[in-house]
Protein backbone atom coordinates (compact mmCIF):
# COMPACT_ATOMS: atom_id res chain seq x y z
CA UNK A 1 0.00 0.00 0.00
CA UNK A 2 1.62 3.35 -0.94
CA UNK A 3 1.60 6.91 0.82
CA UNK A 4 -1.07 7.89 -1.55
CA UNK A 5 -3.24 5.43 -0.81
CA UNK A 6 -2.92 5.78 3.07
CA UNK A 7 -3.70 9.25 2.69
CA UNK A 8 -0.45 10.53 4.88
CA UNK A 9 1.10 12.74 2.22
CA UNK A 10 -2.08 14.87 2.13
CA UNK A 11 -2.05 15.05 5.67
CA UNK A 12 1.50 16.19 5.92
CA UNK A 13 0.59 18.88 3.89
CA UNK A 14 -2.21 19.91 5.13
CA UNK A 15 0.05 20.41 8.23
CA UNK A 16 2.77 21.96 6.65
CA UNK A 17 -0.47 24.54 5.15
CA UNK A 18 -1.10 25.21 8.67
CA UNK A 19 1.76 25.56 10.35
CA UNK A 20 2.72 28.12 7.48
CA UNK A 21 -0.53 30.48 8.54
CA UNK A 22 0.34 30.00 11.69
CA UNK A 23 3.73 31.52 11.15
CA UNK A 24 2.62 34.28 8.76
CA UNK A 25 0.26 35.31 11.75
CA UNK A 26 2.72 35.34 14.09
CA UNK A 27 4.89 37.61 12.02
CA UNK A 28 2.19 39.68 11.38
CA UNK A 29 1.82 40.12 15.24
CA UNK A 30 5.14 40.56 15.86
CA UNK A 31 5.16 43.01 13.08
CA UNK A 32 2.55 45.29 14.65
CA UNK A 33 3.64 45.38 17.76
CA UNK A 34 6.85 46.18 16.80
CA UNK A 35 5.47 49.24 14.78
CA UNK A 36 2.95 50.06 18.26
CA UNK A 37 6.29 50.25 19.86
CA UNK A 38 8.37 52.41 17.31
CA UNK A 39 5.53 54.36 17.51
CA UNK A 40 6.06 54.94 21.36
CA UNK A 41 9.05 55.85 20.99
CA UNK A 42 8.93 58.37 18.93
CA UNK A 43 6.38 60.20 20.05
CA UNK A 44 7.07 60.15 23.26
CA UNK A 45 4.80 63.03 23.86
CA UNK A 46 1.84 62.73 21.93
CA UNK A 47 -1.03 59.90 21.90
CA UNK A 48 -2.32 60.37 18.77
CA UNK A 49 0.18 58.84 16.80
CA UNK A 50 0.70 56.10 19.03
CA UNK A 51 -3.57 55.45 18.77
CA UNK A 52 -3.54 55.49 15.27
CA UNK A 53 -1.40 53.13 14.99
CA UNK A 54 -2.59 50.44 17.67
CA UNK A 55 -6.20 50.79 16.11
CA UNK A 56 -4.32 50.53 12.64
CA UNK A 57 -2.31 47.00 13.55
CA UNK A 58 -5.91 46.05 15.38
CA UNK A 59 -7.89 46.63 13.09
CA UNK A 60 -5.69 45.03 10.31
CA UNK A 61 -4.69 41.93 12.40
CA UNK A 62 -8.32 41.19 13.54
CA UNK A 63 -10.21 41.86 9.89
CA UNK A 64 -12.37 44.08 11.53
CA UNK A 65 -13.77 47.07 9.54
CA UNK A 66 -13.94 49.67 11.98
CA UNK A 67 -11.67 50.56 15.39
CA UNK A 68 -11.83 53.35 17.84
CA UNK A 69 -10.36 54.79 21.18
CA UNK A 70 -12.62 56.44 23.57
CA UNK A 71 -11.77 58.12 27.09
CA UNK A 72 -13.67 58.65 30.01
CA UNK A 73 -15.15 61.90 30.47
CA UNK A 74 -17.85 63.01 32.93
CA UNK A 75 -20.33 63.68 30.19
CA UNK A 76 -19.41 60.69 28.57
CA UNK A 77 -16.79 58.27 26.43
CA UNK A 78 -15.27 60.91 24.10
CA UNK A 79 -14.06 59.42 20.94
CA UNK A 80 -10.25 60.39 20.46
CA UNK A 81 -9.06 57.94 18.00
CA UNK A 82 -10.55 56.20 14.97
CA UNK A 83 -9.69 53.45 12.19
CA UNK A 84 -11.86 52.60 9.21
CA UNK A 85 -10.99 49.57 6.87
CA UNK A 86 -11.21 50.18 2.90
CA UNK A 87 -14.81 51.75 1.67
CA UNK A 88 -16.40 52.33 5.14
CA UNK A 89 -18.05 55.07 6.28
CA UNK A 90 -17.48 56.98 9.28
CA UNK A 91 -21.38 57.25 8.94
CA UNK A 92 -21.12 53.73 10.99
CA UNK A 93 -19.57 54.99 14.12
CA UNK A 94 -21.94 56.29 17.26
CA UNK A 95 -21.97 59.90 17.84
CA UNK A 96 -18.28 61.46 19.06
CA UNK A 97 -19.52 61.86 22.45
CA UNK A 98 -21.12 58.55 23.79
CA UNK A 99 -23.38 59.79 26.59
CA UNK A 100 -24.83 57.40 29.19
CA UNK A 101 -28.62 56.21 28.76
CA UNK A 102 -27.98 56.01 25.08
CA UNK A 103 -28.14 52.32 22.87
CA UNK A 104 -24.34 52.65 22.37
CA UNK A 105 -23.62 53.82 25.78
CA UNK A 106 -25.01 50.52 27.66
CA UNK A 107 -22.63 48.64 26.01
CA UNK A 108 -19.91 51.59 27.72
CA UNK A 109 -21.80 51.56 30.89
CA UNK A 110 -21.59 47.27 30.92
CA UNK A 111 -17.86 47.64 29.99
CA UNK A 112 -17.79 50.37 33.09
CA UNK A 113 -19.67 47.63 35.44
CA UNK A 114 -17.39 44.55 34.58
CA UNK A 115 -13.92 46.22 33.81
CA UNK A 116 -13.75 42.77 31.62
CA UNK A 117 -13.57 42.91 28.17
CA UNK A 118 -17.19 43.08 26.59
CA UNK A 119 -17.79 40.88 23.38
CA UNK A 120 -21.31 41.42 21.26
CA UNK A 121 -21.68 38.80 18.65
CA UNK A 122 -24.52 40.36 16.74
CA UNK A 123 -25.69 43.64 17.88
CA UNK A 124 -29.23 42.85 15.99
CA UNK A 125 -30.06 40.92 19.17
CA UNK A 126 -29.81 43.58 21.65
CA UNK A 127 -32.02 45.33 19.35
CA UNK A 128 -34.95 45.31 21.77
CA UNK A 129 -33.41 47.74 23.94
CA UNK A 130 -33.11 50.34 20.87
CA UNK A 131 -35.05 52.78 19.64
CA UNK A 132 -36.99 52.46 16.02
CA UNK A 133 -34.29 55.10 14.86
CA UNK A 134 -31.71 53.40 16.15
CA UNK A 135 -32.74 49.26 15.11
CA UNK A 136 -33.37 50.93 11.68
CA UNK A 137 -30.10 52.48 11.15
CA UNK A 138 -28.49 49.38 12.44
CA UNK A 139 -30.44 47.06 10.53
CA UNK A 140 -29.52 48.85 7.13
CA UNK A 141 -25.54 49.82 7.48
CA UNK A 142 -24.81 49.79 11.11
CA UNK A 143 -21.98 47.25 12.96
CA UNK A 144 -23.08 43.83 13.57
CA UNK A 145 -20.08 42.20 16.15
CA UNK A 146 -18.60 44.18 18.37
CA UNK A 147 -15.83 44.03 21.00
CA UNK A 148 -14.80 46.37 23.76
CA UNK A 149 -12.01 45.92 26.37
CA UNK A 150 -10.80 48.31 28.95
CA UNK A 151 -8.39 50.70 29.43
CA UNK A 152 -7.85 50.20 33.27
CA UNK A 153 -5.44 52.13 35.73
CA UNK A 154 -5.17 50.53 38.79
CA UNK A 155 -8.61 49.13 38.53
CA UNK A 156 -10.09 52.49 37.57
CA UNK A 157 -11.96 52.62 33.65
CA UNK A 158 -10.04 55.58 32.04
CA UNK A 159 -11.12 54.49 28.37
CA UNK A 160 -11.51 51.73 25.82
CA UNK A 161 -11.06 50.09 22.87
CA UNK A 162 -13.33 49.15 20.74
CA UNK A 163 -13.50 46.93 17.37
CA UNK A 164 -16.30 46.74 15.09
CA UNK A 165 -17.01 44.35 12.24
CA UNK A 166 -20.73 45.41 9.72
CA UNK A 167 -20.62 41.81 9.35
CA UNK A 168 -21.86 38.98 11.90
CA UNK A 169 -18.91 37.23 12.56
CA UNK A 170 -17.47 36.07 16.46
CA UNK A 171 -14.13 37.67 17.55
CA UNK A 172 -12.06 34.75 18.50
CA UNK A 173 -10.25 33.93 21.71
CA UNK A 174 -6.62 35.20 20.10
CA UNK A 175 -7.78 37.80 18.52
CA UNK A 176 -10.13 39.22 22.01
CA UNK A 177 -6.09 38.46 23.73
CA UNK A 178 -4.65 40.21 20.93
CA UNK A 179 -6.89 43.18 21.62
CA UNK A 180 -6.48 43.06 25.07
CA UNK A 181 -2.82 43.52 25.30
CA UNK A 182 -2.69 46.25 22.45
CA UNK A 183 -4.63 47.87 25.07
CA UNK A 184 -2.32 47.44 28.08
CA UNK A 185 0.14 48.92 25.12
CA UNK A 186 -2.31 52.07 24.88
CA UNK A 187 -3.33 52.00 28.76
CA UNK A 188 0.61 52.55 29.21
CA UNK A 189 1.69 54.75 26.71
CA UNK A 190 -1.68 56.79 28.30
CA UNK A 191 -0.02 56.63 32.09
CA UNK A 192 3.44 57.54 30.47
CA UNK A 193 2.08 60.98 29.14
CA UNK A 194 -0.54 61.53 31.93
CA UNK A 195 2.74 61.83 34.66
CA UNK A 196 5.02 63.81 32.27
CA UNK A 197 2.25 66.51 32.29
CA UNK A 198 2.01 66.49 36.05
CA UNK A 199 5.90 66.47 36.34
CA UNK A 200 5.47 69.29 33.95
CA UNK A 201 2.79 71.08 35.90
CA UNK A 202 4.69 70.57 38.89
CA UNK A 203 7.86 71.93 37.78
CA UNK A 204 5.99 75.23 36.53
CA UNK A 205 4.78 75.15 39.99
CA UNK A 206 8.17 75.00 41.78
CA UNK A 207 9.36 77.85 38.82
CA UNK A 208 7.08 79.86 39.89
CA UNK A 209 7.08 79.95 43.39
CA UNK A 210 10.73 80.53 42.98
CA UNK A 211 10.29 83.34 41.05
CA UNK A 212 7.55 84.71 43.31
CA UNK A 213 10.27 83.86 46.40
CA UNK A 214 13.34 85.60 43.89
CA UNK A 215 10.78 89.09 43.09
CA UNK A 216 10.47 89.11 47.35
CA UNK A 217 14.32 89.25 47.85
CA UNK A 218 14.40 92.06 45.27
CA UNK A 219 11.56 94.16 46.50
CA UNK A 220 13.70 96.99 48.25
CA UNK A 221 16.21 97.19 45.03
CA UNK A 222 13.42 97.13 42.76
CA UNK A 223 11.46 99.99 44.39
CA UNK A 224 14.66 102.12 44.56
CA UNK A 225 14.97 101.50 40.62
CA UNK A 226 11.62 102.21 39.45
CA UNK A 227 11.79 105.54 42.13
CA UNK A 228 14.60 106.67 40.40
CA UNK A 229 13.50 107.73 36.80
CA UNK A 230 9.80 108.70 38.43
CA UNK A 231 11.88 111.10 40.43
CA UNK A 232 13.58 112.17 36.67
CA UNK A 233 10.40 112.34 35.55
CA UNK A 234 9.13 115.11 37.73
CA UNK A 235 12.63 116.83 37.71
CA UNK A 236 12.39 117.18 34.16
CA UNK A 237 8.73 117.70 33.82
CA UNK A 238 8.92 121.08 36.35
CA UNK A 239 12.21 121.96 34.11
CA UNK A 240 10.03 121.47 30.86
CA UNK A 241 7.34 123.82 32.73
CA UNK A 242 10.26 126.52 33.48
CA UNK A 243 10.85 126.91 29.92
CA UNK A 244 7.74 127.22 28.40
CA UNK A 245 7.15 129.70 30.70
CA UNK A 246 9.93 131.70 29.70
CA UNK A 247 9.68 134.25 27.04
CA UNK A 248 9.95 133.72 24.39
CA UNK A 249 9.65 129.79 25.43
CA UNK A 250 12.64 127.78 24.80
CA UNK A 251 11.63 125.25 22.53
CA UNK A 252 14.74 123.56 22.20
CA UNK A 253 15.71 122.48 26.10
CA UNK A 254 11.94 121.72 25.94
CA UNK A 255 11.99 119.37 23.77
CA UNK A 256 15.68 117.90 25.16
CA UNK A 257 13.84 117.53 28.16
CA UNK A 258 10.99 115.90 26.97
CA UNK A 259 13.34 113.47 24.99
CA UNK A 260 14.29 112.72 28.52
CA UNK A 261 10.70 112.27 29.84
CA UNK A 262 10.32 109.59 27.47
CA UNK A 263 13.41 107.81 27.90
CA UNK A 264 12.44 107.84 32.09
CA UNK A 265 9.35 106.48 31.57
CA UNK A 266 9.89 103.92 29.16
CA UNK A 267 12.72 102.78 31.60
CA UNK A 268 10.46 102.67 34.28
CA UNK A 269 7.87 100.58 32.42
CA UNK A 270 10.44 98.18 31.28
CA UNK A 271 11.13 97.50 34.82
CA UNK A 272 7.62 97.02 35.68
CA UNK A 273 7.12 94.69 32.43
CA UNK A 274 10.07 92.81 33.61
CA UNK A 275 8.67 92.35 37.10
CA UNK A 276 5.40 91.38 35.84
CA UNK A 277 6.34 88.54 33.29
CA UNK A 278 8.84 87.20 36.35
CA UNK A 279 5.78 87.66 38.66
CA UNK A 280 2.86 85.87 36.79
CA UNK A 281 1.88 82.16 36.55
CA UNK A 282 2.19 81.24 32.95
CA UNK A 283 2.27 78.32 30.88
CA UNK A 284 5.79 77.65 29.14
CA UNK A 285 5.37 79.81 25.79
CA UNK A 286 8.21 78.69 23.48
CA UNK A 287 9.53 81.89 21.23
CA UNK A 288 12.79 82.85 19.33
CA UNK A 289 15.27 84.63 21.56
CA UNK A 290 17.72 86.74 21.67
CA UNK A 291 19.94 85.68 24.72
CA UNK A 292 21.53 89.34 25.02
CA UNK A 293 18.52 91.10 25.66
CA UNK A 294 16.83 88.49 28.05
CA UNK A 295 20.36 89.07 29.93
CA UNK A 296 19.98 93.13 29.90
CA UNK A 297 16.80 92.67 31.05
CA UNK A 298 17.72 90.32 34.56
CA UNK A 299 20.99 92.90 34.65
CA UNK A 300 18.27 95.94 34.38
CA UNK A 301 15.88 94.78 37.41
CA UNK A 302 19.27 93.65 39.84
CA UNK A 303 20.90 96.48 38.59
CA UNK A 304 20.04 97.76 42.50
CA UNK A 305 20.63 95.07 44.02
CA UNK A 306 23.89 94.98 43.09
CA UNK A 307 25.05 98.72 43.84
CA UNK A 308 23.48 98.25 47.58
CA UNK A 309 25.98 95.27 48.00
CA UNK A 310 28.73 97.33 46.66
CA UNK A 311 29.02 95.02 43.39
CA UNK A 312 30.73 96.30 40.16
CA UNK A 313 28.93 94.31 37.41
CA UNK A 314 30.44 93.55 33.90
CA UNK A 315 28.68 92.09 30.91
CA UNK A 316 31.09 90.88 27.86
CA UNK A 317 27.85 90.06 25.55
CA UNK A 318 29.42 89.02 21.99
CA UNK A 319 27.47 90.30 18.80
CA UNK A 320 25.76 88.45 16.11
CA UNK A 321 24.93 85.23 18.50
CA UNK A 322 22.37 82.73 17.05
CA UNK A 323 19.31 83.46 18.48
CA UNK A 324 17.35 80.06 20.80
CA UNK A 325 13.96 78.96 20.93
CA UNK A 326 12.11 78.79 24.58
CA UNK A 327 10.75 80.17 27.24
CA UNK A 328 12.07 83.86 27.79
CA UNK A 329 10.62 84.02 31.06
CA UNK A 330 12.29 80.46 32.31
CA UNK A 331 15.56 81.91 30.65
CA UNK A 332 15.32 84.83 32.62
CA UNK A 333 14.61 83.56 36.07
CA UNK A 334 17.98 80.82 35.49
CA UNK A 335 19.97 84.16 34.87
CA UNK A 336 18.53 85.94 37.99
CA UNK A 337 19.24 83.20 39.89
CA UNK A 338 22.62 82.77 39.26
CA UNK A 339 22.81 86.72 39.26
CA UNK A 340 21.81 87.00 42.82
CA UNK A 341 23.68 83.90 44.23
CA UNK A 342 26.71 85.37 43.05
CA UNK A 343 26.01 88.96 44.15
CA UNK A 344 24.80 87.42 47.94
CA UNK A 345 28.46 85.00 47.92
CA UNK A 346 30.10 87.99 47.38
CA UNK A 347 28.01 90.64 49.72
CA UNK A 348 30.02 88.08 52.96
CA UNK A 349 33.42 88.78 51.59
CA UNK A 350 34.68 90.96 53.67
CA UNK A 351 37.97 92.11 51.74
CA UNK A 352 38.74 92.44 48.17
CA UNK A 353 36.90 93.67 45.42
CA UNK A 354 33.39 92.44 44.43
CA UNK A 355 33.06 92.03 40.84
CA UNK A 356 30.42 90.19 38.74
CA UNK A 357 31.00 89.20 35.02
CA UNK A 358 28.14 88.02 32.94
CA UNK A 359 29.23 87.01 29.15
CA UNK A 360 27.97 84.89 26.51
CA UNK A 361 29.03 83.60 23.26
CA UNK A 362 28.96 80.89 20.98
CA UNK A 363 29.24 77.01 22.03
CA UNK A 364 30.36 74.35 20.28
CA UNK A 365 29.09 72.85 17.42
CA UNK A 366 26.37 75.46 17.23
CA UNK A 367 24.78 77.38 20.20
CA UNK A 368 25.13 79.90 22.47
CA UNK A 369 26.98 79.79 26.06
CA UNK A 370 26.65 81.97 28.77
CA UNK A 371 28.38 82.46 32.10
CA UNK A 372 28.43 84.09 35.34
CA UNK A 373 31.36 84.27 37.09
CA UNK A 374 31.52 86.16 41.16
CA UNK A 375 34.65 87.18 42.86
CA UNK A 376 33.33 85.85 45.96
CA UNK A 377 34.61 82.92 48.55
CA UNK A 378 34.10 80.27 45.68
CA UNK A 379 33.03 76.89 46.10
CA UNK A 380 34.12 73.72 48.25
CA UNK A 381 35.06 70.81 46.00
CA UNK A 382 32.23 68.77 47.68
CA UNK A 383 29.88 71.62 47.42
CA UNK A 384 30.57 71.72 43.35
CA UNK A 385 30.00 68.56 43.53
CA UNK A 386 25.98 68.85 45.33
CA UNK A 387 25.60 72.29 44.52
CA UNK A 388 22.75 70.96 42.14
CA UNK A 389 20.80 68.84 44.28
CA UNK A 390 17.71 69.41 45.58
CA UNK A 391 17.22 70.82 48.74
CA UNK A 392 21.01 71.45 49.90
CA UNK A 393 22.24 74.74 50.37
CA UNK A 394 25.12 76.57 51.54
CA UNK A 395 22.96 79.49 52.93
CA UNK A 396 21.77 80.19 56.21
CA UNK A 397 18.16 80.52 54.31
CA UNK A 398 16.69 78.84 51.85
CA UNK A 399 15.35 75.66 50.55
CA UNK A 400 17.92 74.59 48.31
CA UNK A 401 15.71 74.42 45.03
CA UNK A 402 16.69 77.50 43.08
CA UNK A 403 19.59 76.15 41.16
CA UNK A 404 17.75 72.58 40.97
CA UNK A 405 14.70 74.58 39.13
CA UNK A 406 17.71 76.50 36.99
CA UNK A 407 18.98 72.78 35.65
CA UNK A 408 15.64 71.18 35.17
CA UNK A 409 14.74 74.62 33.32
CA UNK A 410 18.24 74.35 31.02
CA UNK A 411 17.92 70.63 30.66
CA UNK A 412 13.92 71.10 29.39
CA UNK A 413 15.27 73.22 26.89
CA UNK A 414 18.10 70.72 25.46
CA UNK A 415 21.14 71.99 27.29
CA UNK A 416 23.38 71.62 30.07
CA UNK A 417 24.08 73.60 33.67
CA UNK A 418 26.90 73.44 35.64
CA UNK A 419 29.35 75.11 37.69
CA UNK A 420 33.42 75.19 38.62
CA UNK A 421 35.82 76.90 40.66
CA UNK A 422 37.57 80.20 39.25
CA UNK A 423 41.38 81.11 40.04
CA UNK A 424 42.20 82.55 42.25
CA UNK A 425 38.80 82.79 43.61
CA UNK A 426 35.19 82.93 42.91
CA UNK A 427 32.56 80.91 41.33
CA UNK A 428 31.70 80.26 37.71
CA UNK A 429 28.10 79.14 36.62
CA UNK A 430 28.10 77.83 33.02
CA UNK A 431 25.03 77.17 30.53
CA UNK A 432 24.68 76.24 26.56
CA UNK A 433 21.32 76.22 24.98
CA UNK A 434 21.15 74.78 21.45
CA UNK A 435 20.62 77.55 18.86
CA UNK A 436 17.24 77.64 16.71
CA UNK A 437 17.09 75.16 14.10
CA UNK A 438 17.32 77.37 11.24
Amino acid sequence: MNQLETGETPKAAQAVSNFQDELAEVLRERAAISAVLRAIASSPHDLQPIFDTILDSARRLCRADTGVFRLVEEAGFRLVARALGPGVSEDVLPPKLVEPGTFQGDFYSRLTASKLPLHVPDVALELHRADEATREFIGRRGLRTLLFVPMLRKHELVGSFALGRLRVERFTEREIELVTDFTAQATIALEIIRRERQQGQLQTELAHANRVATMGQLLASIIHEVKQPIASTVINAQAALRFLERRPPHLEQVQRVLAELVHDGMRASDIVDGIRALSQKAPSRKERLDINAAIRGVIELTRGEAVANGVSVQMDLAQGLPLIEGDRVQFQQVILNLILNAIEAMSDADEGTRELLISAGKAEPNGVHVGVRDSGPGLAPAALERVFDAFYTTKTSGLGMGLTICRSIIETHGGQLWATGHTPQGAFFHFTIPARPA
